[in-house]
């Protein structure tokens, strides 16, 4: 019998001069998501380093990591609770250029088809991640 684990994750709220906030746009295997910039904590690894480790990778931009913005967690396999936990936490986050975001130099196979600026409200409507609508409807008071 294998044990569930509770995973660390950070995630990057980055917003633009027009309040829009930067997503990425996966493919998964049963479907297609919006999400935060960011990823899983290795071991040994601080949060902090983890999320400007993660936002490099993604999005090729060196970012300020700001205050914890929130905590919001689902489990893995799509919503199934046989998956392991992911605990991710929210921190704000300031880039150098908007226009310097670039999803080619990804190096790890994440899926990752393209990057979007939307508002609070678009990503509410347009995310099938009920925890990540639910954190920004939170944090926007939508």
């Amino acid at each position: 019998m294998s044990e569930n684990l509770v995973r660390p994750a950070v995630k990057a709220l980055i917003e633009n001069e027009a309040g829009e906030i930067l997503v990425l746009k996966a493919v998964g295997e049963k479907r297609t998501y919006l999400l935060l910039p960011g990823g899983k904590v290795e071991y040994g690894e601080t949060p902090v380093g983890a999320l400007i480790r993660e936002v490099k990778e993604e999005v090729s931009c060196r970012i300020d990591v700001g205050d914890v913005v929130g905590v919001y967690h689902y489990f893995a396999d799509e919503g199934e609770s046989e998956g392991d936990e992911i605990v991710l936490t929210v921190f704000e986050g300031d880039i150098e250029s908007v226009d310097a975001v670039d999803i080619s130099n990804n190096p790890a196979d994440e899926g990752i088809e393209e990057y979007l600026w939307i508002s609070p409200e678009e990503l509410v409507e347009e995310t099938e991640t009920r925890e990540l609508s639910k954190f920004i409807s939170d944090e926007y008071n939508i």
